[in-house]
């Protein structure tokens, strides 16, 4: 999987958070397997994934929102210098507002932003989504606080519970059919029937 180190340098040194390589494997190979064209990514950061994606998958475009104005700010740089400006388009703006008013649909979503908001965004996610349509959430497990392999953080428990109540409703969805995989900090790979 090809990868910008220095992105990743930079992203780590700042303490941005990106996504683990093997979790971007993951979805590179998820996309490519189902061949994905229309992409969408919650939580841009630096535009380590947006890229990573962009650059080992056959997508035709990528969607990726971001409400962090440096961290998009950064994004767009990032994303000007791998020339990609036309296959991922930069969104800056509440993940929550996007998804209330997007009419588009998508036949991959990467979901990666605000861990406490995954169950507040599920329905919208799944009306955008196309019939057979992939949703990965990562960090499902957040450093081992949802598996309790470590005691949850004053500061996490709102966000813990949202995690885990996001969990129960993929895995009881109606509309979906998912797995909990031992990928990285956990990812939810969910299929749209």
């Amino acid at each position: 999987m090809k990868i910008d180190e220095n992105i990743k340098h930079n992203g780590i040194e700042n303490k941005v958070p990106l996504s683990l390589d093997d979790t971007l494997s993951f979805v590179c190979n998820k996309i490519n397997e189902t061949k994905a064209k229309q992409i969408l990514e919650i939580g841009t950061a630096i535009g380590y994934s947006a890229i990573t994606i962009a650059e080992n998958t056959t997508c035709m475009h990528i969607d990726t929102l971001e409400i962090d104005e440096d961290r998009y700010i950064i994004a767009e740089k990032n994303v000007k210098a791998h020339k990609l400006n036309k296959k991922i388009t930069l969104n800056l703006i509440d993940a929550m507002d996007y998804l209330k008013s997007t009419n588009k649909t998508y036949d991959f979503i990467y979901l990666d932003g605000p861990k406490g908001q995954y169950i507040n965004y599920l329905p919208y996610l799944v009306k955008i989504l196309n019939k057979g349509g992939t949703l990965v959430a990562d960090n499902l497990y957040f450093h081992g606080m949802v598996t309790g392999k470590i005691p949850i953080s004053k500061g996490c428990r709102a966000m813990i519970k949202g995690l885990k109540n996001y969990i129960a409703a993929i895995t009881s969805h109606p509309a979906l059919t998912t797995q909990i995989l031992d990928i990285g900090d956990g990812l939810g790979c969910s299929i749209k029937k």
